[in-house]
């Protein structure tokens, strides 16, 4: 036996999903940055120049604070709210094909109530590493950047280049805030998707999964061994207790390997299927 049509279609949206929805996510902060970047440089003609250099001067250095504030406000007001905002409701829709997952194959599935505040904690779990990343990876560098330019009386045009390189990237890497948030929504989705998928499994008392995804340049090992294959839940657990792996993310245990499997950026899916639809040899190699 084997899925039907109608659940292999939810399955593909479900891992599909995986990637897409990072994916759409990442290519927005993309637009958003580009879109406001001569805002950003338009804000550095708040200093004093002499020249073409910075004049080291007591206003300049009272200025720095203020101007990575509004630089921050710039990069994060309505537009990237709003691909937040969006961004949330992905997370109750993702939630939403699981549940319809499960109601094709369980009978008496019901929406546990804790399901819904597994993705509520998701959800604050993203936003908080979404405002923290863009500390770390953009306000934080570009204040140090603006600082040592303002106190070694740097030329303007060193400070923009050091600024496209920070929002926009080069050639040959992203921006920054695009790289951190990228994978801050490829794990915290993953993971919420995982977290609700495990919990309905657990408590329905499911057996055997499929663990399943897409395969990328940058599939890992791990998942490469293991996608499009069936295991009991014992020899899920068991890959828990193994050794790190490449992309191994912290806390991975015979408990939580359910919800992080691959690892960090990892966007398969270990999903709890019914007996009917395991090869006889994987029962078998489990009797």
């Amino acid at each position: 036996m084997s899925f039907s049509d109608e659940i292999k279609k939810i399955i593909d949206l479900k891992v599909e999903r995986l990637e897409t929805i990072p994916d759409a996510f990442s290519s927005r902060m993309v637009r958003i940055q580009r879109s406001k970047f001569n805002e950003v440089i338009r804000l550095l003609d708040e200093l004093d120049y002499t020249n073409g250099l910075i004049v080291v001067n007591e206003s300049n250095i009272l200025k720095i604070e203020a101007i990575v504030n509004q630089i921050k406000d710039v990069l994060t007001g309505a537009e990237y709210e709003s691909a937040v905002s969006e961004l949330m409701d992905e997370f109750d829709n993702q939630a939403a094909i699981n549940y319809k997952y499960f109601d094709a194959v369980e009978d008496a599935f019901q929406v546990p109530a804790i399901a819904n505040s597994i993705v509520r904690a998701k959800k604050n779990e993203a936003v908080l590493s979404l405002l923290n990343s863009t500390d770390q990876y953009l306000t934080n560098p570009m204040r140090q950047a603006l600082s040592n330019s303002v106190l070694a009386g740097g030329s303007r045009s060193d400070l923009l280049d050091t600024f496209r390189e920070l929002i926009e990237g080069d050639p040959e890497k992203v921006g920054r805030l695009e790289r951190a948030t990228r994978q801050i929504v490829s794990d915290t989705f993953a993971l919420s998707d995982r977290a609700v998928t495990n919990e309905i499994a657990e408590q329905l008392g499911f057996s055997y999964y499929l663990y399943t995804g897409g395969l990328l340049k940058t599939t890992r090992p791990f998942c490469k061994s293991r996608n499009g294959k069936f295991f009991s839940k014992k020899e899920v657990e068991e890959w828990g207790a193994l050794q790190p792996w490449d992309g191994w993310m912290d806390g991975t245990n015979e408990k939580t390997i359910f919800q992080t499997a691959g690892g960090y950026n990892c966007q398969h899916s270990i999903l709890p299927v019914s007996e009917a639809v395991v090869p006889k040899e994987v029962i078998e190699r489990n009797a």
